[in-house]
């Protein structure tokens, strides 16, 4: 989880290709930019924004209205405590019943924060459901030396769903509106084969960190790089029109839904900056500085940015990744005529972290049990 921002979720749940269980969850669009889901757990009681985070794995709610015990949650006597890259929560810990759309377990640990230190964007905030490997949530919980289970965990544990497989669709950005539109759903337990145009993208989840994180290469291992010189092809890589902008490989890549921007290496962020005259970084806050085109940049002259992973392309056309206007009040950013971009620096560790504004555009699919990630151009 990094910086925040993006959507309502829909939810339901279904096997593998599709084949779902009963219960499509439609949400309402937030106006913020900010991925919120409806958990209801404790007495009965529905927090609606608990943000969806790719990036870390513990379920907490009580930032907005505090959690109540109800006639099935069982304190533990233990306390939790989360901390992000922007804030912290930490509060007691129960085993208690929760339900995301029409999916229902009884035995989860819930965080119930008493004390958050989070960002104000995040607002309205109640709390963080995470849905990356439960390795990253080890030592969260007093007297638990090691992880616990996820709600995904929980859901195959429970035998809720078959597959520890979840899939999401991140609603679109409408350019013009600046505001999402259209609506994301969750499929706990597969994915559906509908949305999906052409072959998926496989790669394997690498090991830097006890896989507590959805970080991969671009390439499949097993596959060799190919050179190939068409303009609408390449090698596995980060491109930025016909210019390969990151290093041959292996690729060190992260998706977080908790994370809106397209971050690059700072190699190939300047890149980007050096292929456009006039171009420069631009502080919106105290940590985060993204790349600004000069106000003469013609957006039909600038070039589409392609990932190339598994030997297909997920491109993204100038339109997409120029922030609109009218978000700008959103992001905290002063309009001066400049072209403000979706790209920020991911310093020197990471060659790209795949954040919202990547995320709306395709279609993502998060295997745990194989430790796979699939990614799928929209049909």
């Amino acid at each position: 989880m990094a910086h925040l921002a993006g959507m309502k979720l829909a939810l339901l749940f279904g096997v593998l290709g599709g084949a779902y269980a009963a219960g499509l969850v439609k949400l309402p669009r937030n106006a913020a930019l900010t991925t919120y889901t409806t958990v209801t757990t404790g007495n009965d009681q529905t927090f609606d924004n608990v943000l969806v985070d790719t990036g870390s794995s513990s379920l907490w709610v009580g930032a907005s209205s505090p959690y109540v015990p109800g006639p099935n949650s069982k304190a533990t006597g233990e306390t939790f405590g989360v901390g992000y890259e922007e804030g912290s929560a930490t509060g007691l810990v129960y085993l208690d019943t929760v339900t995301i759309g029409s999916a229902t377990v009884t035995n989860q640990y819930v965080g119930a924060a008493n004390q958050t230190s989070l960002p104000t964007d995040l607002e309205p905030l109640d709390g963080f459901i995470g849905l990356s490997f439960n390795g990253s949530n080890a030592h969260t919980i007093s007297g638990i030396d090691g992880p616990t289970n996820t709600f995904l965990d929980s859901l195959v544990e429970e035998g809720v769903i078959e597959q520890a497989l979840w899939s999401m669709v991140v609603p679109a950005l409408d350019v013009a509106a600046g505001q999402q539109v259209g609506e994301g759903e969750i499929v706990f337990g597969g994915y559906d084969v509908s949305k999906v145009q052409g072959e998926i993208a496989w790669l394997d989840i690498i090991n830097p960190f006890n896989q507590s994180m959805w970080s991969f290469n671009l390439r499949a291992p097993s596959r060799p790089y190919r050179d190939d010189s068409h303009s609408d092809k390449h090698m596995d890589g980060i491109y930025f029109g016909d210019n390969q902008i990151s290093a041959d490989g292996p690729l060190f890549v992260d998706t977080d839904s908790g994370d809106i921007w397209l971050s690059l290496n700072i190699e190939s962020y300047l890149a980007i900056q050096n292929a456009v005259p006039g171009a420069a970084g631009a502080s919106i806050n105290s940590e985060t500085v993204i790349l600004a085109f000069p106000a003469n940049a013609s957006l039909a002259d600038l070039p589409p940015l392609h990932y190339s992973m598994n030997a297909q392309n997920f491109t993204l056309t100038p339109e997409q990744y120029i922030v609109p206007s009218n978000a700008y009040a959103i992001l905290n950013i002063t309009g001066d005529g400049r072209h403000y971009t979706w790209f920020a620096s991911a310093g020197f560790q990471m060659d790209a972290i795949l954040g919202q504004a990547w995320l709306q555009y395709f279609y993502s699919i998060y295997d745990v049990g194989n430790k796979k990630i699939g990614f799928a151009n929209y049909a």
